[in-house]
């Protein structure tokens, strides 16, 4: 009976998470239990659940007197989950210098080839950005590429604290318009850059070198982001 109540718990996590990032349950939208409950076929219980999920990972709040809302992922917000990242994810990175295995090596080298794919059609087509299906492609692969990294460092907790953190930087490049444009030519030659003096890095076990590569990149990435934010606040004052 337990097992059947997580099941249900778990999948009606899945289900409202996928409403957020498709901007179904938009930022402010607030989240009722008997309506969630109804559209999944179970009782308010596991949706309940979900919500507190969602509330405790920082994608909702609950508001005394209101009830549970969707919240606004802030400028604010990333940074500090960037300078987090910074932490945790350089930290991961010396670890999997230690241990990371050839198969893991060869394919992180694979996503970098992907990766070097997509900038290279930048650059001919000398594009401005991204095209969407090339931005979804471009963060399945960094996605990829962080999960290798993090597995390979062999630390199960760090792995789980990295996850749960990183929920919410994935659910802001779902929500965020226009979030292709954040990906140039110029910005996508330093990623590729990067991960191959990272991954040279792995290579040579050299842990220092590895923390700080992931490091400069996790930086770089803030920076892009938060400037991309920045202009959109710009743009909507302006009209």
């Amino acid at each position: 009976m337990e097992d059947v109540s997580k099941n249900l718990t778990e999948q009606s996590y899945q289900y409202i998470r996928q409403q957020m990032e498709q901007n179904v349950l938009a930022p402010g939208t607030r989240l009722v239990n008997r309506k969630l409950a109804e559209e999944l076929g179970v009782s308010a219980i596991p949706v309940r659940e979900a919500i507190c999920r969602l509330a405790s990972e920082g994608l909702v709040e609950h508001i005394q007197g209101s009830g549970a809302f969707v919240r606004e992922i802030s400028r604010e917000d990333l940074d500090e989950l960037y300078v987090l990242r910074d932490l945790l994810e350089s930290f991961a990175a010396g670890e999997a210098a230690q241990f990371i295995s050839q198969s893991q090596l060869e394919d992180l080298q694979f996503i970098i080839d992907d990766l070097r794919e997509i900038t290279a059609d930048l650059q001919e087509r000398q594009a401005r950005h991204t095209t969407p299906a090339q931005f979804n492609r471009w963060v399945d692969l960094e996605t990829e590429f962080h999960e290798i990294l993090i597995e390979a460092s062999r630390n199960r907790l760090l792995k789980k604290v990295i996850q749960d953190q990183r929920t919410i930087t994935d659910v802001f490049y779902a929500l965020r318009q226009l979030k292709h444009k954040i990906i140039t030519p110029a910005s996508a030659e330093e990623t590729c850059l990067g991960k191959e003096q990272l991954l040279d890095a792995l290579k040579k076990r050299n842990p220092e070198q590895a923390r700080q590569i992931m490091s400069e990149q996790i930086q770089a990435g803030r920076r892009d982001v938060l400037a991309f934010m920045r202009k959109q606040e710009r743009g909507k004052h302006a009209t």
